[in-house]
């Protein structure tokens, strides 16, 4: 993929345009933010802040505004002739504004004073365009029904794990029975004991090879945290300039389109469904009705945890959060679509349908959910290794086409990268993002490649295959991490000083990245398993790492409405440093790992300790002797029945992101 890109962004920087301008040029653009202090402006009663987007106008031709035109073009600048300025109305803009005005008039007033901001400048107007957000101190927040339904939830599972814990310390371990044995599944002893159990210790030995996969689940979940985290310091800064100059830098850009590292759960995903089903295939035979069962379970594996955070987001979340200039963008818009799109994350369709802030984060959970759905299939469908090879062959070049194919009709970006204006979106409305990224059908490819891996793996092992033989292929296998590194940085080509690249590169891109990376994670993941090497092994399989990984799932879940409160909290303009950058990033992960583990204590292990109990079948006592065949039966029986309960535990389900 690389080689033909990178010969036309050769060819291409030779007539690169200059899209930069100098110091003294920028700073006579309007600054992207005028900010008044929000603390201050409340020293005076009946005081109002506002919060508005202005976009610059002018009546005849205007050399600045022509200059401002062209630089924001470039979509690694941000939009500068989109101001967002937020106004303290009783001390700026005294002579517009009138404490008893309507919300008709207070457009007026904003529009008029921030007309005479320009104005006297830069000789230029404004047209507020609409957005804007007014408010007092206080923000009216009235307690409803769904508040009051929603907290009386979380206190009665606080109860619950309080009632469980202590019945669990102090009563008979015989005496589990009726609400007890219930509550004893919200016991914080018995789940702490769980949380720390020894990882890759299954029912079948091969599992042991499969510790490393919880360091690649583990890294890849603090990349997501980190990288989201950063989407704070695109918001309200007084440097612009340092966050467009990132861009020239190839390392910055590989760090930006980090939105490819979701391909690594795609693929682990896949490769743990198949795998697991293959072994379990082993003693017990497969069935059209597994289907919808384990469509069912999956549904209620995640979704009392899922359902808990959509329920806290459109209540109680929002009060977390202190009221500051920026509370409408960070927290309003998304807790108000979320009240009226929760069913749509309820059935996990909430990827293909757009114009919704409601947890976009969570267009995993439904793109995965439906590549589980069709993995499922596949496995069923095809039981034969030639059904399998035409089958899923088939299913790869459509996942390579289709995205080229949205790309090039509707005319969009062949990577999602996080530009400074998108940065500043949260992505919201990004049509890359809706048309591309979040679809599962166009994250295709790397579900059929971790299929196809679990086939080979599991082939390999069944035929007594040797890791030896793999040994002098070490030297490739550790430049893996290499390949990945060159993949996510060949967007660079994309996002260069210079003309857009012409729509077939941006369909190459659409179509190629995202396998090439697949095929990177694949390869690592082949390593660990087969354990012919030992330096990614030991990094993979380091014990910390399993906490981490069980952790996932509930600190994919929290982390943007926790990074969406701290961006709330905002309430001055802020100068981006990059030691301050990472030290605050590393803050945040370790604040929301923690944040993660109370969640999962309290929330997701008991959640899932009461759907082993409720589909557990009961194991009823021999009444007479058997023979050693039908004794060999039941235990194979007991273990497969103990396997679909467990499966969450060391299957596909733990991993879902």
């Amino acid at each position: 993929m690389l080689v033909p890109v990178l010969f036309i962004f050769l060819v291409q920087s030779a007539t690169a345009q200059n899209y930069r301008l100098n110091d003294s040029e920028y700073a006579r653009m309007p600054p992207l933010y005028h900010w008044d202090g929000y603390e201050e402006c409340f020293d005076e009663p009946d005081a109002m802040y506002c919060y508005g987007e202005i976009v610059l106008v002018s009546d005849e031709p205007n050399e600045m505004l022509t200059m401002t035109q062209e630089f924001s073009k470039n979509f690694r600048h941000y939009n500068h002739t989109l101001l967002r300025h937020f106004y303290c109305m009783k001390k700026t803009c005294s002579e517009f504004y009138n404490v008893s005005e309507s919300e008709v008039d207070l457009r007026w007033s904003f529009e008029a004073c921030s007309n005479k901001t320009i104005y006297n400048k830069y000789k230029l107007k404004t047209k507020l365009t609409d957005v804007l957000d007014c408010s007092k101190r206080d923000r009216d927040q009235p307690i409803d029904n769904l508040d009051i339904f929603v907290g009386v939830v979380c206190i009665l599972i606080i109860m619950a794990n309080l009632v469980g814990s202590l019945c669990d310390c102090y009563l008979d371990k015989g005496k589990e029975r009726g609400v007890l044995k219930i509550l004893y599944h919200f016991s914080i002893s018995r789940n702490w004991k769980k949380f720390v159990a020894p990882a890759g210790e299954g029912r079948d030995p091969r599992f042991n090879a499969l510790k490393g996969i919880h360091g690649i689940r583990a890294i890849t979940i603090c990349s997501v945290i980190v990288t989201h985290a950063c989407f704070r310091f695109g918001v309200a800064i007084v440097n612009p300039k340092m966050m467009e100059e990132f861009f020239e830098n190839i390392f910055y850009t590989m760090f930006m389109s980090g939105s490819l590292v979701m391909q690594t759960f795609f693929v682990v995903s896949s490769f743990l469904l198949v795998y697991n089903w293959l072994i379990d295939s082993e003693t017990l035979p497969l069935s059209w009705r597994m289907l919808p069962q384990q469509v069912i379970l999956r549904w209620l594996r995640l979704t009392p945890s899922y359902a808990l955070i959509i329920g806290l987001t459109v209540t109680w979340f929002s009060r977390l959060a202190p009221g500051g200039p920026i509370w409408a963008k960070a927290i309003y818009y998304e807790k108000r679509d979320c009240r009226h799109d929760w069913w749509k994350h309820i059935l996990y369709v909430n990827n293909y349908l757009d114009r919704s802030s409601c947890m976009l984060q969570t267009w995993y959970l439904a793109a995965d959910t439906q590549l589980y759905i069709f993995g499922v299939i596949i496995f069923l469908l095809c039981r034969t290794n030639l059904t399998r090879k035409v089958v899923l062959s088939f299913f790869f070049v459509v996942g390579i086409i289709v995205p080229m194919l949205h790309t090039y009709y509707e005319e969009l970006e062949g990577v999602l990268i996080s530009t400074p204006e998108v940065a500043l979106n949260l992505f919201s409305g990004h049509r890359t993002f809706d048309k591309v990224y979040s679809r599962a059908h166009t994250n295709l490819p790397g579900c059929i490649i971790g299929m196809a891996l679990g086939y080979i793996i599991y082939n390999w092992q069944k035929a007594g295959g040797d890791p030896k033989r793999f040994q002098k292929y070490r030297y490739f296998y550790w430049c893996s991490f290499l390949a990945g590194c060159m993949v996510l940085s060949s967007s660079y080509i994309l996002f260069y000083e210079g003309p857009p690249q012409p729509a077939y590169v941006h369909m190459l891109y659409a179509g190629l990245q995202k396998p090439a990376f697949a095929l990177v994670i694949a390869t690592i993941i082949a390593g660990v398993v087969i354990q012919f090497e030992g330096i990614y092994r030991a990094v993979l399989e380091w014990r910390p790492f399993v906490f981490i990984a069980r952790l996932s799932y509930s600190a994919y879940l929290i982390h943007i409405p926790f990074i969406r409160t701290q961006i709330a909290s905002i309430r001055n303009l802020q100068r981006v440093v990059i030691i301050d950058v990472i030290l605050q990033n590393m803050t945040t992960l370790l604040s929301i790992l923690i944040a993660a583990f109370f969640f999962c204590m309290l929330v997701e292990m008991p959640s899932v300790n009461l759907l082993k109990h409720v589909f557990k079948k009961p194991h009823h006592e021999p009444q007479d002797v058997k023979t050693d065949k039908e004794t060999k039966n039941s235990e194979d029986k007991n273990k497969i029945e103990d396997a679909s309960q467990t499966k969450a535990d060391d299957g596909t389900i733990v991993i879902k992101m």
